[in-house]
């Protein structure tokens, strides 16, 4: 058996990679990069260039919460796909993904439990956004009756490592 070859859709994930520090964030009240109790970091890695893991923590209140994404491309679908779990919530989140046409923008949309009422399901959109190899920008989004979405967290990270 002959082991797959990264294709153009893997090598964008591999922008991901490295240490990441987040420098602002919407959705923590009163988010300060500088203090260690406060701020958020990730670590990406690459999964022989076909995957990438993404390991994140920070302070969310009085606790520190963590995260693990996973991004891949599946060429049988056409499309990236991933899942997202993190220790604030008991939800295991499946992504869809595409790139935009700019080739600087990875959209994943997933289904999960309405912000007001859980026993809704809504469709969420996550947006990294490339600013360029050592920034990116990253928005939570909930799609809304009309169809578009409501942006209701942003953030940016600068790479560290």
């Amino acid at each position: 058996m002959e082991f797959p070859k990264p294709s153009e859709h893997h090598k964008v994930l591999d922008r991901l990679v490295g240490e990441w520090l987040y420098v602002t964030s919407s959705a923590v009240e009163g988010y300060d990069p500088e203090d260690p109790l406060k701020r958020w970091t990730e670590k990406v890695r690459s999964i022989g260039g076909l995957w990438v893991v993404a390991e994140g923590q920070g302070g969310m209140g009085d606790d520190t919460a963590t995260m693990v994404m996973t991004l891949g491309y599946d060429p049988r679908v056409g499309h990236y796909v991933g899942s997202w779990i993190g220790s604030m919530m008991d939800k295991f989140w499946i992504y869809r993904g595409w790139l935009e046409d700019d080739g600087q923008t990875l959209v994943l949309e997933a289904e999960g439990p309405g912000m007001q009422d859980p026993s809704r399901t809504e469709i969420y959109r996550d947006t990294i956004h490339f600013i360029d190899d050592d920034r990116r920008t990253f928005s939570g989004s909930i799609r809304k009756p009309d169809g578009s979405f409501h942006t209701f967290m942003t953030s940016e990270a600068k790479r560290i490592g």
